[in-house]
């Protein structure tokens, strides 16, 4: 069984001591909300965990794959579908390498493409 990060105590006050960032030293400390003491947190026990998640292209498509039924997502009527000549679209925005992109999907026909903003 492991054990989690001790609660940390003012010294002076005895009340909480709590995380903070000091940006100059680029350090974490402990900090004192009621009298202002501070002490450098010990690097061996930081909770801090970083989960990155990457998804291959194909995940990409399958997680785009039926967002016309998604509610949440914007609709128009202002776009002709290439396809089918339909002329409604669900539409969302994505920030790629050529800037901002709009990806539209065609609400009679699934066809998706794209708009470089």
């Amino acid at each position: 069984m492991t054990t989690g990060p001790k609660l940390k105590f003012c010294p002076e006050s005895n009340d909480l001591l709590y995380p903070k960032e000091d940006r100059e030293r680029r350090k974490l400390v402990y900090h004192c909300r009621n009298c202002g003491y501070q002490e450098d947190a010990d690097p061996s026990n930081y909770c801090v965990y970083r989960n990155e998640i990457t998804h291959t292209n194909k995940e990409r498509t399958v997680i785009l794959q039926d967002v016309r039924s998604d509610p949440t997502l914007p609709r128009t009527r202002d776009v002709i579908c290439p396809k089918c000549a339909h002329n409604e679209a669900v539409f969302f925005s994505a920030s790629t390498e050529e800037g901002m992109t709009l990806f539209f999907n065609c609400c009679k026909c699934g066809h998706r493409w794209r708009d470089y903003v």
